[in-house]
């Protein structure tokens, strides 16, 4: 049998699991969103440092090659710087008489001008090296010495043999197509100075080499200068124009190009010498180192940031997983504990259910009354309260009709039987004629008679009520079956002066239980004449209604009043308890009626008023249904 405490426990503890998955779902949908994107920012800020560092990195790389350029910037401005004093020097012992020329050439002698004239009629016409005009001897001796091969091998040397250089870098003069380089570096990296210029010194730039690979280089521009600072002889201009001074460089660049320089003999013979109104050269410097250690770089920050992705990563996990740990302890001890209390609370609230049972158990056939108050109940009780109530009300009408039956019953067996107790009693005082004996048994008969109608009608109920009445269905005509009924009653309506009567609407056929139907007329027909008064009318009517047929039995007797009417179809119920003289009224009739009717699958309605007559009214389907 199951238990209301343990099914409402049950819906309540389903109800619950059910709020709290839900409100876990939730939870966890909402944790991971917030987790994700906290880790999604941490991402991005790895990221940005990641991005940061190599920036770092590049700029670290680039700065240290940009430093190994201008130190070599500045070694060659010093080496030159030498070579400027050594060249003047011997320029001075190799001709003196030419710098004696010079300097009175400078101060407008005429012998200064014939000596230069002298030197320049003995040099051939095609020397690069000595200007026509006397004015530019210096720079024609020191620029004879500047290019000499034996120069470029000195400064070459003391490039590749001596201090600490880079592993990969070049030197270009364009001016003298000189390029310095290591003797360990078998290749020479292609110069580019189109974008360079005193504004902007230096430019970084990746390039390719065979069997080499890729090279992160820096270009780096500098100048070398021929100050009046260090040169013996004086300088005709003191105003250095470094506009027009980039501007010859430039120029300079375009007519030398490059070309490896190694102390070989079968270098091209040097240009012709430059302005002498410039004593600047251009000179680009290139270092160089493998992109392979900027990439190692780039391949340490990035494996920091790969571990520090992971760590974030497998902390979001790790929080995810102890927050779905900590949500489901919570779950579990929040259902434990509603559980138990849950239990406690249902019980709490079934104790007016409880208090309502122990009033029903309390309740007996002496005392139908329920003894329980409805204040004292919650407000779902008070319908249950009621209906039990008026269920206790009809069963104590019930018991109070079954005992008014009973001793109608008794009474009505017991003037039969005590009338043929008497009858016999007479007859055996003294002896009597065969005539006499025979008028005793037809009364005896009689008396019979009347106690098994009223036993055939006790035992019909009773199968009624045990589920034993089984219901035939046949094709019947009503309006035949009503004209037997009619023959029947028709003598006993003339014998109590009752005017007899039909309405017959020809053959009506309807599927039903003949008998039964037969016992529903002959009851309304019986209890047509004997509740009617001497020279009223009873009338049978059996007619079509729709898809079925009705059957109508009025008469002009006493009348209902309106309670009598809703208790007529109550078991031993007698609207006039007097009327006693056939001996078979005991309140069984309309309540075998009422039973035979809803069988066949009709209704039965009554209308009435008192002192104008009855009028039953019973209305049966064509078809008789399969469930009666």
């Amino acid at each position: 049998m199951p238990s209301l405490r343990r099914s409402l426990i049950g819906y309540f503890l389903l109800l619950l699991a059910m709020a709290l998955g839900a409100v876990g779902v939730l939870i966890d949908r909402f944790a991971h969103d917030a987790l994700q994107a906290r880790e999604l920012a941490e991402q991005k800020r790895i990221d940005r440092e990641y991005e940061n560092h190599c920036a770092d990195s590049q700029a670290k790389f680039d700065d240290e090659l940009l430093i190994q350029a201008q130190s070599l910037g500045r070694e060659i401005r010093s080496k030159y710087y030498d070579l400027n004093k050594q060249a003047v020097d011997e320029s001075s012992k190799r001709f003196p008489l030419a710098m004696v020329a010079y300097a009175l050439g400078d101060l407008g002698s005429p012998l200064g001008t014939a000596v230069n004239g002298a030197i320049a009629a003995q040099t051939p016409a095609n020397s690069p090296w000595f200007p026509s005009s006397a004015r530019n001897v210096r720079s024609a001796l020191f620029w004879a010495y500047f290019s000499s091969p034996q120069t470029d091998e000195r400064i070459s040397k003391s490039f590749t043999e001596f201090g600490d250089h880079p592993q990969y870098f070049q030197i270009h003069i364009p001016r003298f197509r000189r390029v310095i380089r290591s003797l360990e570096q078998p290749f020479e990296m292609p110069l580019e100075i189109e974008s360079l210029n005193e504004n902007n010194p230096h430019r970084f730039g990746t390039v390719y080499l065979a069997n080499v690979g890729d090279l992160h280089r820096v270009t780096y521009r500098t100048n070398l200068q021929l100050t009046q600072s260090q040169s013996r002889f004086p300088t005709p201009q003191t105003s250095s124009q470094p506009r027009q001074r980039g501007q010859g460089q430039e120029r300079g660049s375009e007519r030398g190009g490059t070309q490896p320089f190694r102390g070989s003999s079968n270098a091209s013979p040097p240009p012709p010498p430059p302005n002498p109104e410039s004593f600047f050269t251009a000179v680009y410097v290139q270092c160089a180192r493998p992109q392979a250690e900027l990439l190692e770089r780039f391949a340490e920050h990035a494996s920091a940031r790969d571990t520090q992705l992971a760590h974030v990563n497998e902390e979001t996990r790790a929080s995810l997983a102890q927050l779905r740990f900590q949500v489901g302890i919570i779950a579990v001890i929040s259902f434990v504990a509603l559980a138990v209390g849950g239990w406690i609370l249902v019980s709490f609230g079934l104790s007016p259910l409880r208090k309502l049972s122990d009033a029903v158990s309390r309740v007996n056939e002496k005392d139908f009354r329920l003894p329980v108050e409805k204040s004292e109940l919650t407000r779902e009780l008070v319908p249950i309260h009621d209906r039990l109530t008026m269920s206790l009300d009809s069963l104590k009408r019930a018991f109070e009709r079954e005992k008014e039956a009973i001793a109608d019953i008794s009474h009505e067996l017991r003037t039969p039987v005590a009338g043929l107790l008497a009858t016999l009693d007479v007859s055996l005082r003294k002896p009597r004629t065969a005539e006499q004996y025979k008028m005793t048994l037809v009364e005896c008969r009689a008396i019979t008679k009347q106690l098994s109608h009223l036993v055939e009608r006790v035992m019909t109920l009773a199968y009624i009520d045990a589920g034993q009445t089984v219901t035939a269905s046949t094709e019947t005509d009503a309006s035949e079956l009503a004209e037997g009924c009619a023959a029947i009653v028709r003598p006993l309506a003339e014998s109590h002066g009752i005017t007899f009567t039909t309405e017959l609407d020809g053959p009506v056929e309807l599927s039903t239980d003949p008998d039964k139907l037969r016992e529903v007329m002959m009851n309304l027909l019986h209890n047509a004449v004997e509740y009617n008064r001497p020279g009223g009318n009873v009338n049978l009517r059996v007619k079509k209604s729709g898809q079925g047929v009705q059957v109508e039995v009025s008469d002009t007797g006493i009348g209902m009043t309106p309670d009598v009417q809703g208790k007529i179809f109550e078991r031993f119920y007698r609207a006039d308890p007097s009327r006693t003289t056939t001996g078979v009224h005991a309140g069984l009739g309309l309540a075998i009626v009422k039973e035979y009717v809803q069988r066949l699958g009709g209704t039965i309605a009554v209308e009435s008023q008192p002192g104008s007559g009855t009028t039953f009214r019973v209305s049966l389907p064509a078809e008789q249904p399969l469930a009666v």
